[in-house]
This record gives C-alpha cells, sequence and structure tokens, in this order.
C-alpha cells in the first residue's frame, strides 16, 4: 500500500521531506496545505499536487493519509493535534513540542484516537544509527562512561527569522540541541536523573549556543552542545570501558553517493563500519510508511516514550540555562495547546450531587496536589474539564500554596469558575484550630482568585476541641458567603456523627461530605500523619444509612493496583519514571499497602480485569465508586494517560456479588 502524504506548510524543511517523498518507492505526495492558497499554488506547482490555502483545507483532504507538520515550532502541537482528531496519521517536525506538557497533549490524542504519530528525527530511521546502537547494546566498547555530540551552526541574527525570535522558539536547544540530547538517551538506553545546562542569550532571549551535562543512572555523562550562532564539528563519540566509537556525521548519516562509516575502536585497534542507504529523508518517508503497514501506531525508530523523554530533557537544558520564551508565561495560557476554546467534548465523566452546593459534581475529582509547573497543570486540567470533569480539590498547605495558585491561575485564563466546583481545606496540623480556618480561607481565596470555594473540608481533626467550636467557626464562613458547604476530612465516625448532631439541634449547616481514605486496598498504616480510613464495615453501613458524600483520597492505593507493584515486591528498581520528581516511593507502598489481605485483593482485581479486558487499577476504582452510598473519588493523575484510564473505569459496573468478592466479602462471585 502506498501511503498518501499531505505537507502542512511550505518551508524549507517541508521542500526537504517533499523530495524525500518523491524518491521514495513507498509513498507519494497528493497535496499541501499553506496560510496563503499563493503560497500553497507555488508549492504545488513545484511537486504537482494540490494546493489547500489553509492548513484546515489539508486535514479535510480525504486523499491525504499522512500528514508532516513543518510549521514553526509553536504550532507543532495545535496542528498535530487538529491532524489526529482529523484521522491523519502525523510525522511531526522535531521538536515534537515546545515542551514536555505540549508533547503528552500530542501523544495522549495520538492514543485517544489510536492514530499514529512519529517526531521527525531522521537520523533515527539511517541504518547507521542502528548499527551504530547494535555494536553498543552487544557491548563491543564495554560499559558506556562518557558520551559527546554536538549539532550547531552559524546564521545572521535577524531577531524576527524563527531561528532568534523568541515568539517563534528560537534558539538553538529546541531546533538543534534536540538531536544531541536524543542521541545520549538512546545510547545511555534511560532517563537522565540530572541535567546542568548553560547558554549565552541573545537580544531576543534566546540562546545563540549552549551546552549541558546529562547524568544518566547508569553512570554514563553525556556532553552536548548546540548552536544557531556558532559552527561545531556535528559529531558524536561515545566512550566505554573497553573503547569508543567515533561518528563524523551522525545526523545526516551518508553522503551524495548514499556511504556512510564510522570508527570503532576496541583493543587497541580502529575499524571502519560502513555501508551504503538511501538519502536520509527517504529513510524517514518509508519508515513511516512501513508502520502505517504493519497497523502501527507508533514507530520503533522513535517512539511516543522516547519523545516525552526527549521534551523533558530539553526543559530540564531550557530552565537550567534561563531560556525562556514569553508565549509561555501563565498569563499567556488562555486557551489549551489545541487552539481551541476550553469546552467538553467528550462527556464520558458522570456527576453526582452534594447538598449545599446548587452544582453537578463529576465523579472523578482532580487531585491538584501534585502538579510541577502552570503548563503542566493546565494540559491536565484541560484534558479533565474536556472528559467532563468539574471538581478540582487542594488544600491550603499543599506545595505551600503553589497548588492552589496552578489551580486559581488556569480557573482565571479560561473563565470557568461558574462551571467548576472547588474543594478547598484547611486547618492542617497544627494549626488545626477554629481560630485559624478565617485566616487560612482568606489566603486560599486570594490564591485561588475566587470569593467563594463551594465545598470546604478540615483537613485534620483536633480531638482536644470541641466539635461545636468548629462547626460554628465553619458556619461563619457560610454565613459569609464564602464556602457553600461544608466537609470533614481525616475525622472519626463518632466525631463526624457529634458534629452533624451538633448542627441539626443548633440549625447549623452540618457536615455534607467526608474525605477520609477508601479504596479497594486496606490501608495498613497511614500515608500520613493524621490520616483516617473510612472503608469499615461500621463507616460504610453509616454512609449508606445517612446517604451522606465521601470523598475518598488515594482512592487507587497509590500505585498498587499498577504494574509498579510487582516490581517494588522483587525489591527491584521500579519503573517509575522519576523525572517528574513527585511519584509515591517505593518504601510507602511497602508500609501503607502491603499485607497478605491486599496481596489477595490485588490477586482478585488482576484475575477480574483480565476477564473484563481492562486495567486491574480501573477494577479498583470501578470498586470505590459502586458503593451504596454516593461517592466521589479523588484521583492524582500525573500524566494525562493516567486520567485517560481513570476515566475508562466509570465504564465498568460491577455488580454487587463482585463487589463483595473483591473486598474478601465472599469466596465465590
Amino acid at each position: 500500500m502506498t501511503a498518501r502524504w499531505g505537507i502542512l506548510a511550505t518551508g524549507r524543511i517541508a521542500r526537504k521531506l517533499a523530495d524525500g517523498i518523491a524518491a521514495s518507492e513507498t509513498s507519494e505526495l497528493v497535496a499541501v496545505g499553506s496560510r496563503t492558497q499563493d503560497a500553497a499554488d507555488a508549492f504545488a506547482r513545484d511537486y504537482g499536487v494540490r494546493g489547500h490555502g489553509t492548513y484546515d483545507g489539508l486535514l479535510a483532504d480525504p486523499a491525504v493519509d499522512v500528514v508532516y507538520v513543518a510549521t514553526p515550532h509553536p504550532q507543532h502541537a495545535e496542528w498535530t493535534i487538529k491532524a489526529l482528531e482529523a484521522g491523519k496519521a502525523v510525522l511531526c517536525e522535531k521538536p515534537m513540542g515546545v515542551n514536555h506538557p505540549e508533547v503528552m497533549a500530542m501523544v495522549e490524542t495520538a492514543a485517544f484516537h489510536n492514530r499514529f504519530l512519529m517526531e521527525a528525527f531522521m537520523y533515527r530511521a539511517h541504518p547507521q544509527t542502528a548499527k551504530l546502537m547494535e555494536l553498543v547494546r552487544d557491548g563491543a566498547i564495554g560499559e558506556v562512561r562518557q558520551i559527546n555530540a554536538s549539532h550547531g551552526f552559524a546564521s545572521a541574527f535577524h531577531p524576527e527569522s524563527r531561528l532568534h525570535n523568541n515568539e517563534l522558539a528560537g534558539g538553538g536547544i529546541l531546533d538543534v540541541g534536540c538531536y544531541p540530547v536524543s542521541m545520549a538517551r538512546l545510547v545511555a538506553g534511560e532517563e537522565p536523573d540530572e541535567v546542568a545546562g548553560f547558554a549565552t542569550l541573545g537580544e531576543t532571549g534566546v540562546d545563540r549556543w549552549a551546552s549541558a551535562l546529562l547524568r544518566f543512572p547508569n553512570g554514563a555523562i553525556a556532553q552536548v552542545a548546540t548552536a544557531v550562532s556558532l559552527s561545531l564539528n556535528n559529531t558524536v563519540a561515545i566512550f566505554g570501558s573497553k573503547g569508543s566509537i567515533h561518528v563524523d556525521s551522525p545526523w545526516f548519516g551518508a553522503g551524495a553517493d548514499g556511504r556512510w562509516s564510522f570508527r570503532l575502536t576496541r583493543g587497541g585497534k580502529v575499524e571502519t563500519v560502513a555501508g551504503r542507504a538511501k538519502q536520509t529523508y527517504v529513510l524517514e518517508v518509508d519508515a513511516v510508511a512501513a508502520a502505517l503497514a504493519a497497523g502501527q501506531v507508533e514507530s520503533p525508530c522513535m517512539t511516543w516514550r522516547d519523545s516525552l523523554g526527549n521534551a523533558r530533557a530539553l526543559d530540564r537544558w531550557r530552565q537550567a540555562a534561563g531560556v525562556n520564551y514569553h508565549f509561555e508565561k501563565e498569563e499567556r495560557q488562555t486557551v489549551p495547546v489545541h487552539g481551541r476554546p476550553l469546552a467538553v467534548r467528550r462527556r464520558a465523566i458522570k456527576y453526582g450531587e452534594v447538598s449545599g452546593l446548587g452544582k453537578p459534581v463529576s465523579r472523578l475529582v482532580m487531585g491538584c496536589d501534585n502538579q510541577p509547573s502552570p503548563k503542566h497543570a493546565a494540559v491536565m486540567f484541560d484534558q479533565y474539564y474536556e472528559y467532563g470533569g468539574n471538581t478540582f480539590d487542594t488544600a491550603h498547605i499543599y506545595g505551600g500554596g503553589a497548588m492552589e495558585r496552578l489551580l486559581g491561575g488556569w480557573v482565571a485564563n479560561r473563565g470557568v469558575r461558574d462551571d467548576v466546583v472547588i474543594i478547598g481545606k484547611g486547618a492542617h496540623t497544627p494549626a488545626n484550630f477554629p481560630a485559624r480556618v478565617a485566616e487560612q480561607l482568606t489566603v486560599s481565596l486570594r490564591r485561588l482568585k475566587t470569593d467563594c470555594v463551594d465545598l470546604y473540608f478540615l483537613h485534620r481533626d483536633n480531638e482536644d476541641v470541641p466539635v461545636g467550636e468548629w462547626m460554628d467557626a465553619l458556619n461563619a464562613e457560610v454565613e459569609a458567603g464564602r464556602v457553600k458547604a461544608l466537609g470533614a476530612s481525616n475525622w472519626s465516625l463518632e466525631r463526624v456523627r457529634q458534629a452533624n448532631a451538633y448542627a441539626a439541634k443548633n440549625g447549623l449547616a452540618p457536615f455534607a461530605a467526608v474525605s477520609n481514605n477508601f479504596s479497594l486496598a486496606r490501608l495498613v498504616d497511614p500515608v500520613w500523619p493524621g490520616c483516617v480510613a473510612a472503608s469499615t464495615r461500621e463507616w460504610r453501613d453509616w454512609l449508606a444509612a445517612e446517604q451522606l458524600a465521601l470523598f475518598p483520597w488515594s482512592s487507587q492505593a497509590r500505585g498498587f493496583f499498577t504494574p509498579r507493584f510487582d516490581a517494588v515486591r522483587a525489591r527491584t528498581r521500579s519503573a517509575v519514571d522519576a523525572a517528574l520528581g513527585h511519584q509515591p516511593s517505593d518504601a510507602e507502598m511497602r508500609r501503607c499497602w502491603f499485607a497478605e489481605d491486599n496481596f489477595e485483593r490485588r490477586a482478585r482485581a488482576v484475575a477480574l480485569a483480565r476477564e473484563r479486558g481492562v486495567l486491574p487499577i480501573q477494577i479498583a476504582l470501578a470498586y470505590v465508586l459502586a458503593q451504596p452510598f454516593p461517592v466521589f473519588a479523588l484521583v492524582g493523575p500525573r500524566v494525562m494517560s493516567e486520567t485517560r484510564q481513570s476515566v475508562a473505569a466509570l465504564e465498568v459496573e460491577l455488580t454487587e456479588r463482585e463487589r463483595r468478592w473483591l473486598n474478601l466479602e465472599t469466596d465465590t462471585r
């Protein structure tokens, strides 16, 4: 099958790929799209194809199977996402996105629609790279210890050119620095655990030349360099415990005659490794066509995980070097990365009601306690909202106030305050006294950029304080209009009963909700001091009788039902992506969830998941949502794929017998 290509944009790199398609036996170019009809027609005449005067026109072309996105960097995410949504496979010019959150949104769109997506590192499809990696993996130079890689060139300074324009994400780090970073990661075989970056900035604030040191967990160190104002040697050198490899042309591989070669030194002898191949862009085009013919959504040349890792490393390099783009400022993040106004697009999340709120509340609640940056938070919150989620949980202490500021900034930028439910929490140990409620709430409201939170939980109990003092303080905030409904987090059942009895006797608003731990896995040891679970038979019976809303935290037991469990139980290094820096630790999983009864619950969840064709973590979440009382499960996804998996759990319906069997209440189901 011949892959039919459309090229989105008409710049120099677009013509290079068009030439590659023309020389390929697996593909044909059928259309081009530009921002103007004149530019599209000029390109189309040169290649004998149809010209569309808009990008949307290209995406609507039914003859196009795969789109090459060749726009400037800041437009990659928007048009890749739109192309994927239009049913096209996509080859996106490097860097795939300006930052890791953008790449995450692009990959998530490809995963959701089951569409092919590849980042256009053409050297990855070259046989020279394959041979180099074969030698490294086979131990030809022993253990890799040092990697030196560079890609840079000198260009005349023009502040409006894409290479130097801040608004176009100029500078070397993203434009060609992505090459040596990707090579270093490929050779090391893992993600760097430390990145130290340096740069000399021009008057537009982008890097003219820059270098970085990447340290990998296996002990390898990489020195990478890039430039748009300085010619570099553009080579790769790999030094191992038993030899070295030197590649003089790593990025383009072959000369005009297709011949490629590099030097391998081992045992004191220098060998030349050589071969012959097609032109680099032809190989890239053929790699895409081969993946499409095989029904793949990823190319082994450059996987989604690889692109995500590269983007994360580039983010760290830019951050360390002080390279900031103006369009990434939080106040300019007014629409999602796909460029359209925020709206509910999938309506996959179901709703319930909580007394006193007057708004529907989504059954899945986005926990806002682990977002590393405004950009990351924005793509996470956008995705959740577009699934139909409207409820966000945060607290005065989360991130020292940073999480409230992130949520408040996103709500203000998107203009959705009337559409969302904001859960706030205060009076955490050691400040859990009634007198602290008002002052902390004042600070929280300022951070959240709102005059009222919808549901306010006391974050911890202080049993030395009579429940009446707590209820009086909370009801003062209800009367002041700063809180709509009240809740208790990590309170005992007896204290909740006492508080609501006091409220009923005195004509006050009671607790409308509780936020304790509740999950399929029993909480063996509190995650944090002062934590309380609501999973006992007494708690469940009372919640069912009262029909009081439960907002359980750690509803999925913080990774206990994921594949990571197996590595932790085997006492091996878990496959956690530590670069995000905010995953629960292996030690915490052992302390809080490891027990024989939980192992059996997990085994049953795994078995049922296998039968249903879903994930064990989705069975675990379905269990929480299947209780005979209102449950609004707090989830804390770190990446967008985790949100998608959690949303899918809403489609898993358990019978009463299955629910009881999962919780070890019966031996059969």
